[in-house]
């Protein structure tokens, strides 16, 4: 018994599916009051090509007791026609969401077509009008079907036809296809920002008033550029700057000895006057202390001396104009 039952259930499901796929045209026309329906389309309408997509969104409401009959949309692949003859416009794409109420549905159906024809003139085309059928539960061999109205549009050749005039043939939606410069702009952009950063590196880096690296003299000069002259002070920043010299060569430096410093860095041969000049403040601030000498001269003279010890230091070129004596 139970087979009997399960046997006319399919054979109903059979034949309202087989009625689906009738043609839609003999089925009687839904009452509008059951149907709302909002169609967006493209607001393109010229200048089509082959290959071109048209993108349709058909926002479908059904209101209780009626049923959309999903097999009546529209089928992926199938070639719209017109009297038998293939339009050369296909579906591609079909995506259908549903939201279904007590009192209604609610279908929203996305369809993109693509066009496969061209001409050598520009021709009228379309996107035919589809007919979606509707079936009420409690009538079901009574299916009655809605009218989505077609598109049209102008198909576009892919050359201009014919001796034309070109201000005649300026349509907003024709004209020459360009590459898109921006990625490469971009790179430029992006290479110039760097080649920058490594110039204000570089400018930093071996910049007269700069610190990095951070190396002996630097050390010197950044610790004794703001000191107060005092016969103290005079003293720390003389033993520092022999300190420097020391390590700098590896072992002691004395007045004798300088062209051991400019063999290790001929630098510091832009400032060998200076030099012996060091070397006579030197031994006349710890050996001779009957010179009296002018601290805040020495002072002066002393935190410019690190300066052009620094500048030797990282191989820059020492102004000749900046090299002063000092009187005892």
């Amino acid at each position: 018994m139970h087979k009997i039952y399960l046997f006319i259930c399919i054979l109903i499901f059979s034949s309202t599916t087989i009625l689906a796929y009738e043609d839609p045209r003999k089925f009687p026309d839904i009452d509008p009051i059951y149907i709302d329906i909002d169609i967006l389309d493209p607001d393109q309408k010229v200048g089509y090509t082959v290959g071109d997509y048209i993108f349709r969104e058909i926002n479908l409401t059904v209101r209780k007791p009626f049923k959309l009959i999903e097999e009546s949309l529209p089928i992926v692949g199938y070639e719209k026609r017109y009297r038998g003859q293939l339009l050369g416009i296909s579906l591609k794409e079909i995506d259908i969401s549903k939201e279904t109420k007590d009192e209604y549905s609610n279908y929203l159906i996305k369809l993109k077509y693509q066009i496969f024809t061209n001409s050598v003139t520009a021709k009228p085309a379309s996107i035919t009008a589809d007919y979606y059928r509707f079936i009420n539960p409690n009538e079901p061999k009574k299916i009655q079907k809605f009218r989505i109205p077609e598109f049209t549009f102008a198909i576009s050749p892919i050359a201009i036809f014919g001796d034309v005039k070109v201000e005649n043939d300026m349509s907003p939606y024709r004209g020459p296809f360009f590459l898109d410069k921006t990625p490469d702009e971009n790179k430029i952009k992006f290479s110039l920002l760097i080649l920058l950063i490594i110039s204000l590196m570089f400018v930093y880096i071996y910049g007269r008033y700069t610190w990095l690296p951070n190396r002996t003299f630097s050390i010197v000069y950044r610790k004794f550029k703001k000191q107060k002259a005092s016969a103290v002070n005079t003293k720390k920043i003389i033993t520092a700057l022999h300190t420097g010299f020391d390590s700098l060569i590896d072992q002691s430096l004395f007045e004798d000895n300088i062209p051991l410093l400019i063999k290790k860095n001929s630098s510091f041969k832009h400032i060998e006057k200076e030099l012996h000049t060091f070397f006579k403040i030197s031994r006349a601030l710890f050996f001779q202390k009957h010179i009296k000498l002018d601290q805040d001269e020495l002072n002066i003279w002393l935190i410019n001396f690190a300066l052009h010890c620094r500048m030797c230091e990282r191989k820059l070129i020492v102004n000749p104009k900046d090299i002063k004596g000092i009187s005892f």
